[in-house]
């Protein structure tokens, strides 16, 4: 038995609010607790210290619930995010509380029917169906609110070993075959289409690894019990981006040039960027895993596709959000022609 999870803390009469605001990807909303800045363990924490602002005290304090409650945490709409600080509340409160209601808070404005689909599948995977599952869209007021710990958290934390063995029996209760690879992929795949950021090209660099017989997985079109399975099955994992809690971690900084967008003029948001790889680090990197990249690319093939990407990225992005002359630089930089129609050169002028 590896240690017991801390106890659940209970609050009586306790208000909630739909999320007030947004900074930092941490939410101002939820329960306004009770001496709040003394709290911790129920606020939302990074690095093990809160990380939130108390909510404004509602003007009605909003319709009763009688029936025991657990708080949930927010339903962020960033998957990883999702996972990383907020999820993680739930795996030792419904071994506890497997019968209560779960309230929890999305964006700002939204409500219960702009849930993505993977997060009922998520919450449904810990072992919490919809019907005990109310977000919170208008005031409420928990007669009796219960709240776990934050299990996990961002920056320089450690999962407790309680937590990842709780973890492991949500997995054995449901089930988990692991899908054995040497290596898998994890791609971003249609993030650039939706204006997102990500690299340009990863279509062909994907196709390259398949025809090498590399497992490729895109997250957003699978479910959580496909990832999963994946996850747990492969020898080695590489992302495209991102950060993952493993034995090893190494990153490796494949960027050779980027493309920014610069929203209302203003400071460059390197979360939306268009990247081009520097192909050479990008074959060192597939090579420590034991992939010979470099074996099957073909750099027009690649070229064709980035410009192509770049193409539907761009028209994802009002022009004055970017800068033509960063755009002419990094596709010359890569020996891309630049697309058709993608850019008035009048404005460099």
């Amino acid at each position: 038995m590896i240690g017991s999870h801390p106890p659940m803390e209970v609050f009586r009469d306790i208000p909630v609010v739909p999320t007030q605001s947004i900074k930092d990807r941490v939410p101002r909303g939820g329960p306004v607790w009770p001496n709040f800045a003394r709290q911790t363990g129920v606020r939302v924490c990074r690095s093990g210290v809160p990380a939130d602002r108390r909510p404004d005290m509602p003007a009605e304090p909003g319709a009763r619930i009688g029936a025991p409650c657990v708080w949930g945490g927010y339903l962020e709409a960033s998957f990883g995010h999702l996972v990383a600080e907020h999820i993680p509340r739930l795996p030792f409160a419904l071994a506890e509380r497997p019968d209560d209601l779960y309230l929890f808070t999305c964006a700002r404005g939204k409500g219960r029917s702009d849930i993505p689909a993977v997060v009922w599948d998520l919450l449904a995977w810990f072992g919490l169906p919809q019907d005990r599952a109310l977000v919170v869209e208008s005031p409420v007021t928990a007669a009796e609110l219960r709240a776990g710990p934050q299990a996990e958290c961002l920056w320089r934390s450690t999962p407790a070993p309680a937590y990842l063995a709780e973890l492991d029996r949500v997995a054995d209760r449901n089930g988990l075959i692991p899908r054995p690879a040497p290596v898998l992929y994890v791609s971003r795949e249609g993030i650039l289409a939706r204006g997102g950021g990500g690299h340009l090209g990863e279509t062909y660099l994907v196709a390259r690894l398949r025809a090498l017989g590399v497992a490729v997985m895109d997250p957003a079109a699978c479910s959580v019990r496909e990832q999963l399975a994946a996850y747990a099955g492969a020898e080695r994992i590489v992302f495209a981006e991102g950060s993952a809690r493993c034995r090893r971690l190494v990153y490796h900084d494949t960027v050779g040039d980027r493309v920014l967008t610069y929203p209302s003029g203003g400071a460059p948001r390197t979360d939306t960027a268009a990247i081009l790889y520097d192909r050479d680090r990008l074959f060192d990197a597939f090579a420590e895993v034991g992939v010979d990249l470099a074996r099957v690319w073909d750099d027009d093939a690649w070229r064709a596709a980035a410009a192509g990407d770049l193409a539907v990225w761009m028209a994802r992005h009002p022009p004055a959000a970017l800068r033509p002359i960063e755009v002419i630089e990094a596709l010359a930089w890569a020996g891309i022609p630049l697309p058709e129609g993608a850019i008035d050169l009048t404005t460099l002028t």
